[in-house]
């Protein structure tokens, strides 16, 4: 068969792929992308290759990228892929992969050709690409982040690559990279694909915040918001992150913002070492206030980390598979608390919002399976624990809010979290990572013997993290869950799952006293609920009415199935009260020792 003798070929050229003089001129690399097709709803690329000095090329298109911490494919949205040499003659290509493509004779290369699909406008069933790190092509806006157009040849991940985009001349550019000539250079593809690129009718505005110039580039499919909406809203942001910081840790940082109408079922940002990107929906004034403040908070303190402390894991990074890094925990859940608490410290977040946040932290993280560690999560992002990964943003945002308040306690308040931080900001950087097993020996190295503890019981570990403990040194009164003294009418408590088309009964609570009456066992399968002499269908509106209104004292039965046996199962309606979960109250007065702890955690008494 012909997939066998491409296996064969492949297996002969890749061992003799290797440079047989070693004075040849250094390879330069420049491409040139075309996005003015816009019906075709592609990008067309060239890559002008000087220099190659392999027998054979493997041409890789990116698995993953940094930050996103998913399976991203870029080859599935490449075709029409062409290898030719000087003279314009193509060359062998077979596609060994989704990813790859393999090159020969390499040596006479000279251009590489092929076309890009927009990923807006391709839904895919498995492993779709958020729009965040996606691209899109349209008469009037074009995105492009670089690991999803752009590709490099193995071996030479490292190499300088120039770029020239061909554009309508009304249109204007927004990216961290600099324009030179009508080109961009970058000094390497990590760096290409870790600075995006906003195209089109776009506005613009600039915030100067001591050493550092920000620019604010944005597109709005309705004219709804413009750079100079964006800007106001960024400016306390950036002023709470020069004062946490002590100082913006960059000259220049570039914000660009994407509004759409529909952005589809996910929109939000993707970091980047010296910019960040943006789809938001065009929803109101209000909302959108809201969502620029808490997302650059958070994207912007990724200035810090990874860009200044990572492993070596990230950079360089990896595009041809997924690597995850156990420190997930510490990119996402520190910079998520330090987006709020900086905020706090800065006056433009108050206490009784920041209790906001760590209560709806709490109700969020309630929903995961909170028996996986930290460390596992983190190792399991991409595959078994994909759907874990947004409790990284909730859990590992509250652990480094104990773990800060643990430092503080430890420390007398002289060296919280931001101060280790600042530490290891000093002892790396952008290119010195530290170990990969080695951070957790580092940070308490860096602190105090008991923290060992605290990473084996809440980071490696899955114990209860201690909020009460921790909140009431501050003067905060914490309960799991609080009557309100209201009640709601209860058909039983137990949970439905549907699965293969039918509702399964789920948890089912022994001590509730509807469900003992009932005898509603796990497993039963719910036909129907009859209520006030109607049988009523799951998931008809009439039905959700009746679970929720039923009058108290009232009969009802469910109708369930028990293996071949139908079943009326009868009870009355009984009452519950309605709780609210994760409650935080301030006291009214505080002692001594609770004024001198928020001192140190909250920056005031």
């Amino acid at each position: 068969m012909r997939k066998s003798v491409y296996a064969i070929f492949v297996l002969w050229l890749i061992p003799i792929a290797i440079p047989l003089y070693p004075n040849t001129p250094k390879l330069s690399l420049h491409y040139t992308v075309d996005i003015t097709k816009f019906d075709d709803d592609s990008f067309f690329v060239k890559l002008d290759v000087e220099n190659f000095d392999m027998d054979t090329a493997v041409f890789q298109f990116a698995v993953t990228a940094p930050g996103t911490y998913s399976i991203l494919d870029a080859g599935r949205f490449v075709g029409s892929f062409k290898a030719l040499d000087t003279s314009g003659n193509p060359l062998m290509i077979v596609r060994t992969g989704v990813n790859q493509f393999l090159i020969y004779p390499a040596r006479q290369l000279s251009r590489v050709t092929y076309r890009v699909d927009d990923t807006f406008d391709s839904p895919l069933p498995d492993n779709p690409v958020a729009p965040m790190s996606g691209t899109n092509i349209e008469r009037t806006n074009a995105v492009v982040n670089g690991q999803m157009v752009f590709g490099f040849f193995h071996g030479r991940q490292s190499y300088p690559i120039s770029v020239k985009f061909v554009y309508p001349e009304i249109w204007r550019a927004g990216t961290s990279l600099q324009l030179t000539n009508g080109e961009y250079t970058a000094s390497s593809f990590d760096e290409l694909a870790d600075s995006p690129f906003l195209f089109g009718d776009i506005s613009r505005s600039t915030i100067s915040m001591g050493r550092t110039n920000i620019d604010i580039y944005a597109f709005s499919e309705n004219r709804k918001f413009n750079a100079e909406f964006v800007a106001a809203r960024l400016h306390d942001v950036l002023g709470a992150a020069d004062q946490f910081l002590g100082g913006l840790p960059v000259e220049r940082y570039v914000f660009l913002f994407h509004f759409r109408e529909y952005t589809g079922p996910v929109y939000g940002a993707w970091e980047h070492n010296y910019s960040s990107f943006y789809v938001i929906p065009e929803w109101s004034e209000s909302y959108i206030s809201q969502t620029i403040t808490s997302m650059s908070a958070h994207e912007f303190f990724h200035v810090v980390i990874p860009l200044n402390i990572h492993s070596e894991l990230i950079v360089p990074f990896n595009f041809e598979k997924t690597v995850p890094s156990q420190h997930l925990w510490f990119y996402e859940g520190v910079t998520e608390w330090a987006s709020d608490l900086m905020q706090v410290r800065y006056g433009t977040m108050s206490d009784t919002e920041l209790m906001n946040q760590i209560t709806e932290k709490m109700r969020r993280a309630d929903y995961y399976d909170n028996s996986v560690s930290l460390v596992d999560m983190s190792l399991g992002s991409y595959d078994r624990y994909e759907k874990l990964y947004g409790n990284i943003y909730e859990r590992g945002a509250l652990t480094a809010l104990l773990l800060d308040m643990r430092l503080l306690e430890l420390s007398e308040g002289k060296t919280g979290l931001r101060e280790v931080i600042s530490k290891l900001s000093q002892q790396f950087g952008p290119a010195r990572p530290f170990p990969e097993n080695g951070f957790f020996d580092l940070l308490v190295q860096l602190t105090y013997p008991e923290i060992e503890d605290f990473i084996h019981r809440y980071i490696k570990g899955t114990e209860t993290l201690p909020i009460k403990e921790y909140l009431l040194k501050a003067g905060y009164d914490y309960e799991t869950e609080a009557r309100t003294g209201l009640y709601e009418s209860s058909l039983g408590k137990f949970s439905f799952n549907l699965k293969n088309g039918t509702i399964l009964v789920e948890q089912v609570d022994p001590k509730d006293s509807v469900n003992q009456r009932l005898g509603i066992q796990q497993g039963d399968i719910i036909q129907k609920l009859n209520y006030a002499g109607v049988d009523l269908r799951m998931r008809d509106t009439a039905m959700i009415r009746a679970m929720n209104f039923a009058l108290i004292g009232e009969p009802f039965e469910w109708v369930v199935m028990r293996g071949d046996s139908k079943l009326r199962l009868k009870a009355f309606v009984g009452q519950r009260d309605i709780l609210e979960y994760h409650v935080i109250k301030s006291r009214l007065s505080f002692t001594a020792e609770q004024k001198r702890f928020r001192a140190w955690w909250l920056g005031r008494p």
